[in-house]
């Protein structure tokens, strides 16, 4: 019977093949015919018959694994199977009879993970992992964003593209903490902490994510957050290789907001949303004259221009990347060298960013029993932004948002030169707007920051006995930035001249022209060393125990000053400017951390797994007293498929049942808060004033670690020989003792003491599935994944309402959305006085609330709860394909569920003077007119600006995040140039994207209670080339 059911499946799938595949035979010297089998002599339907020197007469066997192909005599026939050993066989007579072998790489595959790898078959853990050849189809700069939408249940928010600054949020499973001690994971390059995004991405060989506990609890204290474990590239032995990559891209915003740029429209809208709001259009708005005049002007006339400010700002930029390696091996030595170079133009004006990097992974058998090796990454960078502040330390501001937010505040009725060449300010005297963009940036001074980053390693490994290894590994990561501010004065005048000829001056950065300069150097060594035993027993009994001993370092230094009175925009140095006035700042501080670690791994036959580990941590943040923490983790799996009542189903390659328990701690929890600290104050003892201290908080001793305990249970599955894949996860994170601030009478004087008192939790689901095949010349895989959790605040205290429309409360995710729930438009005064507004202003054509507690008035109590903090649901999917040469790839990436609370220059009109939206054109305008966009209103009007649902935008998106199409070169071509491999391709990053938020706002790239002027997401289109001599 079982026979029956597996030749009715192999018929079906021969002719679906079939149908799918019409591969022409070309008439050849004599005809081959033959037979191929499994290790077990089932025939094997659809394996691949293609000779070596003709490809394109290849074809596939029958379903009863027969196939005839024409070749030359003599040739070479090459026979493939997804999850077999390919066979190449010299064609000897008219017949032929071929044995397939699985390939025992995918059982051998391994998975980086803590201090080690272990056989993907054999984990009991959640593990992501991506490999360079995924992670580096989207052509970027960093490797953050790569892996955005790769790994279910690891979120990546990329909050701006602002070159060298983009400030990725990276979360895995969720947000863990509401303290101080973020949500970030712990990052490891090749065993030692360092930046993802200070490694060339050209340079990884794989990434690996820790979800779970049992995976990630060998960490400790570091890991309450999840690890991501990042592996470079080695050399192996054999021919020298080099290779070279170069790519350059275009890129321009993925979506531009349509605004009202007709400068007639622009100020007859503004003085009619000034009218609604009860300003004065004598003093502040628009004359009739202006107006007509531009009614009335001809078209293109300079004097009166309908100028787009946008343009002007946010341009289409170039990226170019080169990057350059050579690798290679011989008598136990091998060696990977590389070189990378990136120029990045940013797409805001005057932005860009430069970075070059150098990798040296060296590794070499010293006689047999010693391996040395060591693992060098060097990065320096330099970053340009403007300087679009108000003088004075502002290394710190967003000058990059800032500018954008004033280019959305000029109005369209003027242009950013004056005929003469000088920078215009506004329109009209006492018009005002906000600073002049081009002005500032081009002649305001700007921002300078130079970056050196090494992360450096050095390990030893001792074969001590057989299957008795040690390892010890040494580290230093070394970061210093130096940031300057130049801040120069500049000056803008009016674009119409008043009633006397005169265009009124206006001068933007202060009078005074300043400069700040700020150092920073971060140091942390590391140092830790392995011991692992392996033995098999009794055949079936495998065991692996390690146990290790780990310390950290780790000082930070920062040291700046600042002066005024810089003499011109291009002196970048203090010595520069006069001593009167300046001020300085300096500050430190350190840490350290102990660690005692170890794992136990055991199987049987390889189908029953277990793992337990452990990790002691001691960290200096922490008083004497509560400085230590054990965080043990356990884990099992059931590789089902390889019991015998299961190994008859032919169709089921792999099925495996794990489950994992354990705890991690978080030690980010701040400097010393246990620590009573003194600040110098002035008083006044008997008349005179004297120096003295003061303590500025209360402290706790009996702080202790945040501890996150996790639960995951899942089952990992293969079909048809892994042709058919995926798995399912479930788990349950619980972060308890979290880290707060106290509330203490404001006359106490002081700042309340830190305690443990929070408990978070988030629980979810994850599941991938994937196929890949291969039928004849033609390859492909698809492969999806998707990700649910839900975050809730167990234990919090009393709630909190913010002022920026979330809430804090137990029972709700955090910062749940809060307030009043749009309900329509006031149609007139009947409706009014039905139902008593929020405001007193409140007129026909103003946003009405809808009434939720029924007392007949809209009260601070109608605010209700309004999901959206969290997105519903995160996934992603992939689609590639290949044949004879050609590849395509297409990566989308979305999410559902997701809402942006959006105000001011994102949606709101004539803010700061800003340009509406088109959109405003729809406004209500009379009874009847709109019940969804309010009257047209002027700045922040208090009846239509109340935090509501109305501002509350759908940020649920689907994005084609990557499409690549190439080409490698035959190898027949190659030979004569003696390359190995040549390819080129077309990439485009975020080409479309389908979403219901308001036009021109981008779903991604806006955050939470975001102003809508953050730097715009990239759509980047380039090509490429890949050599490998």
């Amino acid at each position: 019977m079982e026979k029956q059911k597996n030749m009715s499946l192999r018929r079906f799938l021969f002719i679906l093949v079939t149908l799918l595949t019409g591969i022409p035979l070309s008439a050849q010297t004599i005809k081959v015919s033959g037979h191929v089998v499994d290790a077990t002599g089932e025939p094997m339907i659809g394996v691949s018959v293609v000779p070596e020197k003709n490809p394109t007469s290849g074809t596939i066997t029958d379903f009863e694994g027969n196939f005839q192909v024409d070749v030359e005599k003599s040739s070479t026939l090459r026979f493939s199977y997804i999850g077999y050993v390919d066979q190449v066989l010299k064609v000897i007579g008219t017949t032929m009879k071929v044995v397939m072998q699985e390939d025992t790489k995918q059982l051998d595959e391994v998975v980086v993970v803590g201090y080690g790898v272990q056989k993907k078959v054999n984990l009991t853990g959640a593990v992501g992992s991506v490999d360079a050849e995924d992670l580096t189809k989207r052509v970027s700069p960093n490797a953050s964003s790569m892996l955005q939408g790769r790994v279910p249940g690891l979120q990546i928010v990329q909050n701006s593209a602002n070159p060298g600054a983009e400030s990725a949020a990276i979360q895995i499973r969720g947000q863990g903490t509401f303290s101080g001690a973020g949500s970030n994971p712990l990052i490891l390059i090749d065993g030692v902490e360092g930046d993802m995004d200070k490694v060339n991405p050209n340079m990884i060989e794989n990434i690996t994510v820790l979800k779970d506990a049992a995976s990630a609890s060998i960490y400790g204290s570091r890991a309450a957050n999840g690890v991501i474990l990042i592996t470079t590239k080695n050399g192996s032995e054999g021919r020298l290789n080099i290779d070279y990559s170069f790519n350059m891209a275009w890129q321009s915003p993925t979506t531009i907001q349509k605004r009202i740029i007709n400068s007639a429209e622009y100020m007859t809208l503004f003085n009619k949303a000034l009218e609604h709001t009860g300003g004065d259009i004598a003093t502040k708005g628009y004359e009739q004259e202006w107006i007509d005049a531009y009614k009335n002007a001809a078209p293109n006339d300079p004097q009166y221009p309908n100028h787009d400010w946008y343009g002007d700002v946010i341009k289409t930029a170039p990226m170019q990347q080169h990057f350059l390696s050579v690798n290679g091996g011989k008598n136990g030595t091998t060696y990977n060298f590389g070189l990378g170079y990136l120029d990045q133009d940013g797409m805001v004006i005057q932005t860009g960013y430069k970075r070059y990097d150098a990798q040296v992974n060296l590794k070499t058998n010293l006689g047999g029993r010693v391996t040395f090796g060591t693992n060098i990454n060097f990065s320096k960078s330099n970053r340009h932004s403007t300087s679009y502040t108000s003088g004075g330390n502002q290394i710190d501001n967003n000058e990059t948002e800032d500018l954008i937010l004033c280019t959305f505040t000029q109005g369209p009725y003027y242009t950013p030169y004056l005929p003469d060449g000088r920078f215009a300010s506004s329109g009209y005297a006492g018009r005002g707007h906000n600073k002049a963009p081009l002005a500032v940036a081009y002649s305001g001074g700007g921002k300078k920051f130079d970056e050196n980053y090494v992360l450096g390693s050095a390990f030893a490994k001792v074969k001590i006995l057989e299957g008795l290894d040690a390892e010890v590994k040494a580290s230093v990561r070394y970061n210093q930035t130096q940031a300057k501010c130049l801040t120069v004065s500049v000056s803008a005048y009016t674009f119409h001249p008043n009633a006397f000829g005169d265009h009124q001056e206006s001068v933007y950065n202060s009078d005074v022209n300043t400069l700040t300069v700020r150092q920073e150097t971060e140091t942390q060594y590391t140092l830790y060393g392995t011991l692992n035993y392996k033995k098999t027993f009794a055949k079936n009994h495998n065991l692996n125990v390690m146990l290790g001993y780990n310390q950290e370092n780790f000082r930070y230094d920062k040291l700046g000053g600042y002066r005024t009175g810089v003499p011109t925009n291009v002196h970048w140095e203090l010595d520069v400017a006069p001593t009167a006035g300046q001020t300085n700042e300096g500050s430190a501080y350190e840490w350290a951390i102990q660690s005692y670690f170890g794992r136990l791994n055991y199987d049987f036959a390889g189908k029953y797994l277990f793992e337990a580990s452990f990790r002691y941590d001691g960290t200096s943040r922490l008083a004497s007293n509560k400085r230590w923490g054990l965080f043990p983790s356990f884990s099992g799996g059931w590789r089902a498929s390889e019991e015998g009542f299961l190994k008859e189903v032919e169709w089921l390659s792999n099925l495996k049942v794990r489950g994992s328990w354990g705890q991690l701690g978080n030690q980010n929890i701040g400097n010393y808060p246990y620590q009573d600290a003194l600040s110098a104050v002035k008083y006044n003892f008997g008349g005179i004033v004297t120096q003295g201290l003061t303590q500025n908080a209360l402290t706790n001793m009996d702080i202790m670690w945040e501890t996150t305990t996790a639960t995951d249970f899942g089952f990992d599955f293969g079909m048809f020989n892994n042709k058919i894949y995926g798995s399912v996860d479930y788990y349950k994170k619980r972060t308890e003792d979290i880290l707060r601030t106290l509330q203490v009478p404001s006359h106490i004087g002081v700042t309340a003491p830190t305690v443990n008192r929070g408990i978070m939790e988030n629980t979810g689901w994850e599941f991938v599935l994937g196929h890949e095949n291969r039928i004849g010349d033609f390859t492909y895989s698809i492969s999806a994944n998707l990700e649910t959790y839900k975050n809730e605040l167990v234990q919090f205290g009393a709630r909190e309402i913010n002022n920026n429309g979330t809430i804090r409360q137990e029972g709700l995710p955090w910062d749940s959305y809060y307030m009043y729930v749009f309900d329509g438009i006031y149609q007139n005064q009947a409706e009014i006085d039905a139902l008593k507004p929020l405001s007193n202003l409140t007129k026909p054509g103003d946003m009405k609330y809808k009434d939720i507690n029924g007392d007949g008035k809209i009260t601070p109590e109608d605010r209700v709860v309004v999901g959206g903090a969290f997105p519903k649901f995160n996934y992603g999917f992939t689609v590639n394909a290949a044949w004879k040469g050609f590849d395509l790839s297409v990566f989308f990436q979305g999410v559902q569920g997701k809402k942006t609370y959006v105000k001011e220059w994102g949606i709101a009109p004539f803010r700061q003077g800003s340009v509406p939206a088109v959109y405003w054109r729809d406004a209500w305008n009379g009874e009847g007119t709109s019940n969804t966009i309010p009257h047209i209103f002027n700045d922040n009007y208090a009846p239509n600006t109340a935090i509501s649902t109305w501002w509350l935008q759908d940020a649920s998106y689907l994005r084609m995040k990557n499409l690549q199409i190439g080409y490698t070169l035959p190898k027949s071509w190659l030979e004569k140039v003696r390359f190995q491999n040549v390819r080129v391709y077309f990439s485009g990053d975020n080409l479309l994207t389908f979403t219901d938020m308001f036009q021109g706002l981008d779903p991604e790239r806006t955050a939470k209670n975001s102003r809508g002027v953050i730097y715009p997401q990239a759509k980047v289109v380039s090509f490429g080339l890949k050599v490998t001599l």
